[in-house]
């Protein structure tokens, strides 16, 4: 127990005698008052957590400024580390919100240019397609031969091609 009071006293007399010259040290390389209070508070808990191990047969005012400065740098880095990785992010939701515009733009003149098809054309082409009924069933439905619908779906793929590349019909078929 005598042990455990001379550690803290000895501690206490450490922390008291350098805490303000520390915390200027962090102070000088972070320009944050707040995180330099962080810093040397970090410092002083691992020193209390390891205060049994280290060795008092020098003085450990130099290992503190050591591990400020230490601290200082690693939080500077990740700090350095977070911006790059922000800009990053804000770079790729800037493209994405420009591919979605764009994506957005094309699905429309797709669904304008669906709309403007001859009517059996477009109705075959809504059933198979946006309905996702076999050629048989749509031709079922409408009263017409498979090989019409065939004709008919033919005529307008064949007219959305002239317009768009099949990439952007497929999207638009699989998220109708």
């Amino acid at each position: 127990m005598i042990e455990l009071v001379e550690h803290r006293d000895a501690f206490e007399c450490l922390f008291r005698e350098n805490y303000t010259r520390l915390f200027y040290h962090a102070f000088s390389f972070l320009n944050d008052e707040e995180e330099a209070k962080d810093v040397v508070n970090d410092v002083f808990e691992r020193v209390w957590m390891n205060f049994e191990k280290l060795e008092f047969s020098s003085s450990l005012v130099p290992l503190l400024y050591t591990l400020v400065r230490n601290r200082c740098v690693s939080l500077i880095r990740h700090k350095k580390v977070k911006e790059r990785f922000s800009r990053e992010i804000e770079v790729e939701l800037e493209d994405h919100e420009e591919e979605s515009v764009e994506y957005e733009m094309q699905i429309e003149k797709l669904r304008h240019l669906i709309e403007l098809l001859p009517a059996q054309t477009k109705n075959v082409f809504k059933k198979c397609f946006l309905e996702g009924k076999k050629y048989q069933e749509a031709a079922d439905d409408l009263g017409i031969s498979i090989n019409t619908v065939k004709t008919h779906v033919n005529k307008a793929l064949r007219i959305l091609r002239e317009e768009f590349t099949e990439d952007y019909i497929l999207l638009f078929i699989l998220f109708r």
